[in-house]
This record gives C-alpha cells, sequence and structure tokens, in this order.
C-alpha cells in the first residue's frame, strides 16, 4: 500500500506532494525495466583444461569414485 508523499524544501515549506498513483506508476515502470533486465542464466559452461583433467584422473582414479557411491 502507497501513501502520498510530501517534499519539503531546506525552509521547511511544501515543495511538492507525489499522489499515491503516481507513486504506484513509478514502481511497477521500475519493477518491469529491472524485469527486463535480469536473466536467470548461468555464468555459463566452466571448462577444464587437457592438462588439469589428465592431472585429476591421475589422482582420483575412477574406481576410487565409483567405490564411494
Amino acid at each position: 500500500m502507497l501513501f502520498p508523499v510530501t517534499i519539503y524544501n531546506a525552509n521547511g515549506k511544501v515543495k511538492d506532494v507525489i499522489s499515491k498513483e503516481m507513486l504506484h506508476q513509478r514502481h511497477w515502470e521500475i519493477f518491469q525495466n529491472n524485469e527486463k533486465k535480469s536473466t536467470f542464466q548461468g555464468a555459463g559452461k566452466q571448462t577444464v583444461s587437457k592438462d588439469m583433467k589428465r592431472r585429476l584422473d591421475a589422482q582420483f582414479p575412477e574406481g576410487l569414485m565409483n567405490s564411494r557411491n
């Protein structure tokens, strides 16, 4: 629920009043813009170099990995 907002100047006098309808419209415009920007895709598939894979395979043989399950 939104309420009207009163903006005061440095002297304490009313400078502007923003209606709840205007705040509602502003909120949904910002929300829709943010929805368009956001994605649910990951950072992408990370790959392991052939050299790193060779070292990991040597460290953790296939039979060792299957025995843990």
